[in-house]
Formats: C-alpha cells, structure tokens, sequence
C-alpha cells in the first residue's frame, strides 16, 4: 500500500501553512521547509500542538542547535517540548531522560502517524490477535522507513506499538 502524506490532513482539524522563505532562513531543512509550506501542520494533534512561526525559538542541547516547533502534552500535568534540529531535520521531543528522537524528519513523523491510523483501520482491535499482527506489521513498516526511531526501546514509536504486538 503506498501512503501519501497529504492524506493526513484528514486527520486535521485545522493547520498551519508556513512560508518557505522564513523557515529556510531560520534553518529548516529544504525537505522540512517543503513540507510545512506545501503539505503544512495541525495547530493540535494527538496531545501534539504546534507553534506559529513567530514563537519558534532556538534551544541548545549537548552543544546542538534545535528549534523548538510545539510542545507535547500526552496528559495534563506533562509539557515536553518538541524540537527540529538545525542541519539534519531530526524531530525530537523532550523527555525526563533528556530529549528523545521521534523521527528523520517532520514529514515522516506525520507519515508514521499515517501509516499507524490508515492500517489500524483494516484490522479488529478488539480481537487480540490481530492487535498483534497489526502491532507486528506496523513496526515492519516503521522500521524499514525510519530505523532509528525504532530503536530505542522506550522511545515514542516504539512504545506504541508495543502496545498492540503484546496483548495478552
């Protein structure tokens, strides 16, 4: 199956067109400065908000530059920022352990969340087996576009879809 990552504006409530221009000067990646002016990002998603152009700020960590793009708040009493480092694209977000890759890039961190939403949609969730296959299935795909964020075992992807290969 061949996933578009325009299709995830289906999932959208409402987003954020950037100009290209101010974010190749701020330091984005062409790949990411293509994606946040053609394809854009949700304002919130999923416990992920993103900021305005004007609120992004650079953040130093370990001596690396990163720009701080929104926050992430799975629960109301946690805010971790999330952050595009300046030169690789890498998406990481902060966590108490320091900060934590998400993914390569902003566009595949949406494809990834594509992916995972258009695929749950062809199994039963309800039925333990196929949370499993579909959790196995899953981290196939994932791993084979984006192998280092599934590396860490306690990191975002693979946390989730941990999720559905363990039901008991």
């Amino acid at each position: 199956m061949e996933y578009k990552v325009e299709n995830i504006r289906k999932y959208y409530d409402d987003f954020r067109i950037y100009p290209y221009d101010d974010l190749i000067k701020q330091g984005f990646t062409e790949r990411d400065a293509l994606f946040m002016s053609e394809i854009g990002v949700p304002f919130k998603f999923l416990g992920f908000a993103f900021f305005g152009l004007e609120e992004f700020k650079i953040c130093l960590f370990s001596g690396e530059e990163y720009i701080q793009v929104g926050i992430f708040r799975p629960h109301s009493y946690s805010n971790n920022g999330i952050y595009v480092h300046l030169g690789s694209g890498k998406v990481v977000k902060e966590s108490e352990h320091g900060i934590v890759l998400l993914n390569r890039d902003l566009k595949t961190f949406f494809l990834f969340h594509l992916i995972f939403f258009q695929d749950a949609k062809k199994y039963n969730l309800k039925n333990i087996e196929e949370c499993n296959t579909y959790g196995a299935e899953v981290r196939k795909k994932f791993e084979n576009m984006d192998p280092e964020a599934m590396e860490n075992h306690e990191g975002y992807w693979s946390t989730k879809v941990e999720e559905y290969e363990e039901m008991w």
